[in-house]
This record gives C-alpha cells, sequence and structure tokens, in this order.
C-alpha cells in the first residue's frame, strides 16, 4: 500500500478488505485479477491470523496473481490519528455542507473531507475501545447533513 508520501505497508498478508466504491472487496491469494476505485474507508490486513486496521482515503487497487497493489492520497494506522484534528476537520465539513452560501463545488468537496473524517474517527474508536477490552466494532458518526436545495447555482 502506497500514498504519496510514503510506502505504507509492503509485507505478506493472508487477506486484505478494502472500501470500493460499491461497497467492501476482499482479497485473498489467488483473487481473480482487477482493478476497482476505492472510497475513504476502513482498510482491513489479516496478518499470521490477526486483523490490523487502518483509515484510507480514496484511491485504486490493482489485484494480480499474487499481488495486491492499494495507491490511495493517505493512510493511517489508529495510533496515529489525531482524533481530536479529526474531530474538529468533521465540524468543518458539516458547518459548510449546511450553509446555504456554500458553492456546490465546495459542498462536494466538504462531502468527501467529512467522510475522510468520519472513517478516521471510526478506526480511531475502534483502536480506543479494543484498548479498553471492548471488541464491538465503533459506531460511527452521525451521517453528513444533507445538503440544503438552493435554486441558484454560484
Amino acid at each position: 500500500m502506497v500514498t504519496p508520501y510514503l510506502m505504507f505497508f509492503d509485507a505478506p498478508a493472508d487477506m486484505l478488505v478494502v472500501t470500493g466504491t460499491d461497497g467492501e472487496i476482499g482479497i485473498l491469494a489467488g483473487h481473480t485479477p482487477m482493478v476497482a476505485a476505492l472510497a475513504p474507508g476502513e482498510l482491513r490486513l489479516r496478518i499470521d491470523g490477526q486483523w490490523r486496521i487502518a483509515a484510507a482515503s480514496d484511491g485504486y487497487i490493482e489485484v494480480g496473481p499474487s499481488l495486491a497493489v492499494v495507491v490511495v492520497n493517505s493512510a493511517e494506522w489508529p495510533e496515529e490519528i489525531d482524533a481530536v484534528r479529526a474531530r474538529r476537520a468533521l465540524e468543518r465539513a458539516r458547518s459548510r455542507l449546511e450553509d446555504p452560501d456554500t458553492s456546490k463545488q465546495e459542498k462536494e468537496r466538504s462531502r468527501l473531507a467529512f467522510r475522510r473524517a468520519e472513517v478516521r474517527l471510526k478506526v480511531a474508536g475502534k483502536m480506543a475501545d479494543r484498548a479498553k477490552g471492548d471488541f464491538r466494532a465503533a459506531a460511527l458518526p452521525a451521517d453528513p447533513p444533507a445538503p440544503a436545495d438552493h435554486s441558484t447555482e454560484k
């Protein structure tokens, strides 16, 4: 798995689960070759029977006979996520989505920013829950507000 800034993960894994634009995609050894677009979401790796999770942004995955290459704009392990910063980003995005003066283009950017922050908080929350001994999935933050329908374009 690679981002524009670093090789995020480069080791064998038993299974890989990524968030595609149409839902989750599970990859095992011998998977049919494919290329798919990725949406911001949780990325899960099973390594020696243990699951490891990360927050990943949009990108793509290319699966070959013996290798999966994941290219995303950003990726973070739970312990690297600053939950306070992610919560602020979520609130900024929510505010822009609720603002009737926000342009359509800015609303789309805000929807993506909201989803990225939401994923980061979900992954960080799972790490915190596991540290407390609670292995159930952490709840997602609230859905982004629906954009107001305004007849004038900006």
